[in-house]
């Protein structure tokens, strides 16, 4: 392009000022920062604290538990705070009944456990029948021989051992036995220590949950009595320049935690009633205690309820002679399982937790993976913190977006992306989908023109290809092209007989969307044309014949500013007595804004949206037709 001196419009204001250099920062979003260094600082980060939580898991772990007991049980001591019983008091009761409860069914879990190892003796030839079963279903002879063959083996191999026992040895060339002198057999006894030492790996283990617990205990009765004073201190050391930032996220992190503390616990203890008295009804033994270890181990996401339904099946194995009552006790446990995880769960879950299914299942792995069954149980609500922080922090944005159920492109973004992949088909589905719930409008300034936009960026930056840009446009013109056919306008609710002129500034996306404001507001009735790329000169003739009232400048930053101002001073002076507005379509900022740096002299009035273009338009040309 040739350079040419700085002119001066009526305005006072020289190009140099609203050049493309001070426009641009209006019209398109400041890049993020993204540089090698911030990655790899954020990578170190992740990898310091995934350490910290691992080797320090002895002194999070207690904590975490006790966390979660203290978004469980924080709502009982509200409600008795409520009636005037006090912090101390109300902690005192819930804490207590808490732990006594749990104790109680710990204790009548262990006496039910006793009395079916007393009874496992009876149960036992029930096993080794239905095993035999399972071994030689049909009693076929090979199976049969196989097995003679196996047991004569044992015996030749118990009659050496016996006769080595004896001091002999057998000669196999001469069929005799020989004497021989033997070793004598030596055997280390170490003395008896105590019963610990017995127990060993067992007893160690013991001690370190019992310990745990003790510091779990201790740890949910400090939180819930200084759940204040903790709250201070976090918005001390982390917020005190985030108030409304801290405040947000910690009320929302305890909000979805607690609702889905208590949401699954009413789900699984409807899930160990209706498993109870179903297998009440079938006949197996201890039907309340499988019920109640339901209700408990649905709480260990996957491994749990796995193990709700195997422990029934196998006692059911065990107890009956046939397999009509183990196949029912399968049947109720997959029926009552498919229901809850089916159609129960998904729904009540849904506002609860904010996080997808995929992300439940990979945090599952990962905690599991970090502190083993106990990460296991506290996976999803420490995900669901996760997501939370994720939503409010900025620089954890990402976490929101890997963990979240949102979603994560929005529709102009997916409406793009599928045109990038060459799917037309897929395209128009989420615009055909976006325009049943939606209006037309509504459909064009929030799916396609910003599609049209993010193109457009992709071009100014050269990353669009240009026979993906061709298969864009064509796209959307075919879309644009479906919708007017559809289309029936409303002559009888026509507001102005005023003719209305669409032209593009520079090139197809300017003309799709002056198709799209053409379309938009002859559905209300206007007059409206739309000219081509090739028309516009002939309408900056003076001789033009292309009578107009209002002529709209259809311009998509950010290729398309300069050409369309060059544009609206060249109607200006071939037209003086047009009214014109300028049509900065998807803008950042405020179309005050964009005028005043354009200069008041560009347009008569400039918009940002279709949905502005026709209140513009209305405030134009209705007030004429009425003071006629």
């Amino acid at each position: 392009m040739t350079p040419t001196t700085p002119s001066t419009d009526t305005s006072g204001a020289p190009d140099s000022l609203i050049s493309r250099k001070s426009l641009l920062p209006l019209l398109t979003p400041p890049a993020k920062d993204r540089s090698p260094a911030t990655q790899l600082l954020a990578v170190i980060t992740a990898v310091v604290v995934i350490a910290g939580l691992y080797f320090g898991k002895d002194l999070v772990i207690p904590f975490a538990l006790a966390l979660l007991l203290s978004f469980l049980l924080s709502t009982p001591v509200a409600w008795l705070e409520r009636l005037h019983l006090g912090r101390t008091l109300s902690v005192l009761v819930v804490l207590t009944t808490a732990f006594l409860l749990t104790g109680g069914l710990i204790w009548l879990g262990i006496q039910q456990l006793n009395g079916m190892a007393q009874n496992f003796p009876q149960y036992q030839a029930h096993i080794v029948r239905k095993l035999e079963l399972l071994r030689n279903p049909a009693g076929l002879g090979i199976l049969n021989a196989a097995q003679n063959f196996s047991q004569l083996k044992d015996d030749l191999t118990a009659h050496r051992l016996q006769a080595e026992g004896r001091g002999y040895s057998v000669n196999s060339d001469k069929g005799r036995l020989k004497g021989a002198v033997l070793p004598v057999p030596v055997e280390v006894v170490k003395p008896d220590t105590g019963i610990l030492s017995s127990l060993g790996f067992v007893s160690t283990s013991i001690v370190h949950y019992l310990g745990l617990v003790g510091a779990v205990i201790i740890l949910t009765l400090f939180i819930l009595l200084n759940r204040g004073h903790l709250r201070n201190r976090l918005f001390r050391l982390f917020g005190q320049g985030h108030l409304v930032l801290m405040t947000t996220a910690l009320d929302e992190a305890a909000q979805r935690v607690s609702r889905y503390l208590l949401t699954q616990s009413l789900v699984n203890t409807c899930f160990g009633t209706l498993l109870g008295l179903g297998l009440w009804a079938i006949g197996v033994p201890y039907a309340p205690f499988w019920g109640v270890l339901a209700a408990f181990l649905r709480f260990i996401p996957y491994i749990g309820t796995f193990l709700a339904g195997v422990c029934p099946f196998i006692l059911s194995l065990a107890v009956f002679n046939g397999w009509s009552k183990p196949a029912l006790t399968v049947a109720l446990f997959v029926a009552i399982e498919a229901v809850t995880s089916g159609a129960v769960e998904p729904w009540l879950y849904a506002t609860r937790t904010g996080i997808s299914s995929l992300a439940i299942l990979l945090s599952a792995a990962f905690w599991t993976l970090l502190w083993g069954p106990i990460g296991l149980i506290l996976s999803t609500p420490l995900t669901v913190c996760l997501a939370v922080l994720g939503r409010h922090a900025p620089p954890l944005a990402f976490l929101h977006v890997l963990l979240g159920d949102e979603p994560v492109l929005t529709p102009d973004v997916c409406y793009y992306q599928r045109l990038l992949a060459m799917d037309e088909e897929e395209a128009t589905e989420l615009a055909e989908t976006y325009r049943k719930e939606k209006t037309l409008v509504e459909l064009y300034d929030n799916v396609l023109i910003p599609a049209l936009g993010l193109a457009e960026q992709d071009r100014h930056d050269n990353r669009l290809e240009e026979n993906r840009a061709r298969f864009l446009y064509r796209s959307t013109r075919d879309l644009l092209d479906e919708f007017a056919e559809r289309a029936a306008p409303d002559h009888a609710s026509s507001l102005s007989p005023a003719s209305i002129l669409c032209i593009p500034a520079r090139d197809e996306a300017d003309e799709l969307i002056g198709t799209m404001l053409a379309q938009t507001l002859q559905e209300s009735g206007w007059s409206v044309r739309c000219l081509s790329l090739g028309q516009v000169d002939d309408m900056l003739k003076p001789s033009s014949k292309e009578a107009a009232d209002v002529v709209v400048v259809s311009a998509l930053p950010p290729f398309a500013i300069l050409p369309a101002r060059a544009l609206c001073r060249k109607l200006r002076r071939s037209h003086p007595k047009l009214k014109l507005i300028l049509g900065v379509w998807n803008a950042t900022v405020p179309a005050e804004k964009i005028k005043e740096r354009l200069g008041p002299q560009c347009a008569d009035a400039v918009v940002i949206s279709l949905q502005e273009a026709k209140a513009q338009l209305h405030d134009m040309l209705v007030p004429v037709e009425v003071n006629g």
